[in-house]
């Protein structure tokens, strides 16, 4: 019965739907013949036969009683009991339920009526006359001229009777193999659907306990074998897994494409697995290992690299090379009394700081101290609404630097949080925070307001042009941000191009979805930057709809440039690529004075951000800044 899992959902309804209709009819044809032959079982077939045969013996015992009693051989009253019981059998053959085929037989009807009339008027010369009477010899010749036609009434009656069986036999044979076929159905439908029903509930039970996507396991059944696990033993270790790369592939290619990727990276999985370890897919992008005999951290190490290794080897599908790599975190149950949930917990926690640490494939082992940055993690989304919402946190600001004339031409705000027991909780964090708690787009519509109205007092009180780099997502972006924007520039009357809009994360759709009313905020003079450009989460492509007017070069990148002198070529590349687009270039992350002397050295026709410049300050500290801004020619 394989077949009926590949059968397409609409056609297994319709067969369900055929077999149960096929064991109803064959349920209710069963029913039907089966009372059709008890009641043919039961009916009186010789009821009228014995009727007819009972009056013609009473009949002749009458007459017999009659002509003894003409010779004195029997009394009267001997007489009138023959002759009542006689007379009793009339009404039985005339008006009985049991005889009604008799009364539809006109001519046997009749004589019966006769007969019963003839014994009707002899009752009162019975009763009047004595033995000897000559009127006795004519009431019995009179009785006796029915002998005969009551004979052959009884013999056709016999004969119907024969021929009433016959064709009562033929019916019950014929009811049986309607019956017979009627069962069989009832029983074939029946089997089919009961091995439907249980065949439907395996795969019930199979697909509550796998991911429908990969055929790999899921969480309930990582549940179930991990429990028959603790029963026995403690050398295990779990591994929890996220692709890195794969948010790419899913935004460029589609998510049906995606989900290709996840089932060849599972078959990949599946196949380094020994019989007694065990793959599952958590969901997303994320899976999860459960290595036995584990002896000591030194198995899961490599197990770990070799599960990287595999993972890394390019995915060709449709003409199209892609590749993603994976962040490992690994728990262990040795020595441990934790339970698997627990141990599950600590391995996700471990594959997050693996993923912070490092942006390439790497595997990391769960630490206490890893527990401790999941508590303060809690801590802080619990309490950062309540800090938003009364307005406990800070904004900090740096300086822009144009390398061309050594200016400071603007300035980038960070909101901070001074949490009373973790210390200050930079912006990096506190938009990861916000993110996760549902609060982003009020904490960056804050961030705009405050840092608006705080260049609206330097405005006026330093009479300076400076610009205000602010950064949004793109889930602000794609919450009517054009409508805040607009607010925020008439509340703080400041000039739309004084304000910047540092787009800080890529998510292409969204982007995409949102470019009339990125264009609308670029038509009312506002300047548009696109951050993290150079990295795989910034495609090209977006260049070719957004009017951006700066590209902020990845800090991770820049960083390296800087580092490595053979890699300076590429920076002059970058800016020339700038250039040629018609937008200025942010190297973010210069955060020495030789890093800054060394990109002087390369170009001076970019912005700079970083520590080289200054360090990120409150509004209160960033005023000699802001002076040595003023004292320069105005725009």
């Amino acid at each position: 019965m394989n077949w009926l899992t590949q059968l397409p959902q609409k056609y297994k309804k319709f067969l369900i739907s055929l077999v149960v209709s096929l064991f109803v009819v064959s349920a209710v044809i069963s029913i039907y013949q089966l009372r059709q032959i008890i009641q043919l079982l039961e009916s009186p077939k010789s009821s009228t036969s014995w009727s007819v045969v009972q009056l013609q013996m009473e009949h002749r015992r009458f007459i017999n009683a009659l002509q003894l009693y003409r010779l004195g051989g029997v009394k009267h009253s001997d007489l009138m009991l023959r002759y009542d019981i006689l007379w009793s059998r009339f009404p039985v053959l005339l008006e009985g339920q049991e005889n009604a085929g008799f009364h539809n037989i006109k001519s046997a009807r009749q004589l019966v009526r006769e007969l019963f009339q003839e014994v009707q008027r002899i009752e009162p010369l019975l009763q009047a006359l004595p033995p000897s009477h000559e009127k006795f010899v004519q009431v019995i010749e009179r009785l006796n001229m029915y002998s005969a036609p009551i004979n052959t009434l009884v013999n056709k009656e016999f004969q119907r009777n024969s021929e009433f069986d016959k064709k009562t036999d033929f019916k019950l044979l014929q009811l049986q193999l309607i019956l017979s076929f009627a069962i069989g159905a009832l029983l074939i439908s029946g089997s089919i659907l009961i091995v439907m029903i249980v065949r439907e509930n395996h795969i019930n039970r199979y697909l509550a306990n796998h991911d429908v996507l990969t055929g790999l396991p899921n969480r309930a059944g990582l549940r179930e074998f991990i429990a028959s696990l603790e029963n026995n033993r403690r050398d295990y270790a779990i591994m929890v897994l996220d692709l890195n790369g794969f948010k790419g592939i899913n935004d460029s290619y589609g998510h049906e494409y995606g989900d290709r990727i996840l089932n060849v990276v599972a078959q990949r999985l599946n196949g380094q697995m020994r019989h007694c370890d065990y793959a599952v897919r958590l969901g997303g992008d994320e899976f999860a290992i459960v290595q036995t005999r584990v002896r000591s951290s030194e198995d899961c190490s490599g197990f770990a690299q070799r599960l990287i290794n595999v993972i890394e080897k390019p995915i060709s599908l449709e003409d199209r090379e892609c590749f993603v790599g994976t962040s490992i975190g690994i728990s262990t149950a040795l020595d441990s009394q934790d339970d698997w949930l627990t141990i599950l917990g600590q391995a996700d926690t471990a594959m997050y700081q693996a993923k912070q640490e490092s942006r390439c494939s790497s595997w990391q082992f769960f630490e206490g101290q890893m527990q401790l940055a999941k508590e303060r993690e809690q801590h802080l989304l619990s309490q950062f609404r309540d800090a938003l919402e009364n307005q406990h946190l800070s904004l900090f600001y740096q300086p822009i630097l144009d390398l061309a004339n050594d200016k400071v031409v603007g300035a980038e705000v960070q909101a901070r949080w001074e949490h009373p027991v973790y210390g200050w909780v930079e912006q990096a964090e506190l938009v990861d925070i916000a993110h996760a708690c549902g609060c982003v787009v009020a904490l960056e519509s804050w961030v705009l307001r405050a840092s608006t109205q705080q260049l609206k007092r330097w405005q006026h009180g330093l009479n300076t042009n400076l610009q205000l780099a602010v950064s949004i997502s793109s889930s602000t972006l794609h919450n009517d941000l054009l409508v805040l924007v607009n607010k925020v520039l008439i509340e703080s009357r400041i000039l739309p191009h004084r304000l910047i809009i540092n787009i800080i994360d890529s998510d292409q759709q969204m982007l995409l979805d949102c470019v009339d009313a990125i264009r609308e905020l670029r038509r009312i003079g506002v300047s548009l930057s696109l951050d993290n450009f150079g990295s795989a989460e910034c495609p090209l492509e977006l260049l070719n709809h957004l009017p951006v007017q700066y590209l902020r070069g990845a800090k991770s990148l820049m960083s390296d440039l800087l580092n490595a002198s053979e890699k300076q070529p590429m920076l002059i590349a970058t800016v020339m690529f700038a250039n040629r687009l018609g937008v200025k270039l942010v190297v973010d992350g210069v955060e020495n004075q030789q890093h800054l002397e060394q990109l002087k050295e390369i170009t001076k026709e970019v912005l700079v951000l970083g520590a080289a410049v200054a360090a990120w300050a409150p509004a209160e500290e960033f005023s000699p800044y802001l002076r040595a801004f003023a004292e320069s020619p105005s725009e």
